[in-house]
């Protein structure tokens, strides 16, 4: 698909330009269908798994008889369904269970967009639980509880971050406990190491983009 008409894509549905920017940076991050037998994500297709599409597809909110994303109706969702999964699909899904669900919208940019990359990533409660990690990294004692709640506290000792070294530093602190993240996976099994090369890049680019 081309940058044009993966544009058109989105535009079409009336998303906000934000969520338009974030969602195709991801996708030209995530591309196509990928079922690598070492990967422990399995099986995706713009970055959407079937672990995750399993639960996330389940509703028959057409009440049509079918979970709504067993796209071939034949009473469950595998394999042939991420296969048959579109970009549209993916964008919808992106839209209701990321960027909604983790108020991405209501954070600065681009912090807003990295949390956003980081959540389909690596789960909505990593990429929050990295923020309060990166906030307390840069005050001392540390301020937060780590609970993945990015709640008042939270959001008033990051704006008074942010107001005293400026954004650059929390997207910096940001990266690195993504970077960490990565390496902790591979520690914890070197089978994954052929991926950390991309994951850390993917680290680095958190915010460099707009």
């Amino acid at each position: 698909m081309s940058d044009q008409q993966l544009i058109s894509e989105i535009l079409i549905e009336g998303y906000s330009q934000r969520f338009v920017d974030a969602v195709r940076d991801v996708l030209g991050i995530e591309g196509g269908h990928a079922n690598d037998p070492l990967d422990n994500g399995g099986e995706t297709k713009y970055g959407i798994s079937l672990r995750y599409l399993v639960k996330a597809g389940n509703p028959d909110e057409d009440l049509d008889g079918f979970a709504d994303f067993d796209l071939d109706m034949d009473g469950d969702i595998d394999g042939a369904d991420i296969r048959l999964l579109t970009v549209g699909d993916a964008i919808w899904l992106y839209h209701r269970d990321f960027w909604l669900a983790y108020d991405c919208d209501s954070l600065r940019k681009p912090l807003g967009e990295a949390l956003f990359d980081q959540a389909i990533n690596g789960g909505g409660f990593a990429a929050k639980t990295m923020l309060q990690r990166a906030i307390n990294a840069l005050n001392q004692p540390d301020t937060l509880k780590i609970d993945g709640k990015i709640g008042s506290l939270t959001r008033a000792v990051l704006e008074a971050t942010i107001a005293r070294i400026g954004m650059d530093a929390v997207m910096e602190a940001y990266r690195d406990q993504v970077r960490f993240r990565y390496r902790e996976i591979v520690r914890r099994n070197p089978s994954q190491k052929r991926f950390l090369n991309g994951w850390l890049n993917r680290a680095d680019r958190l915010g460099r983009y707009r």
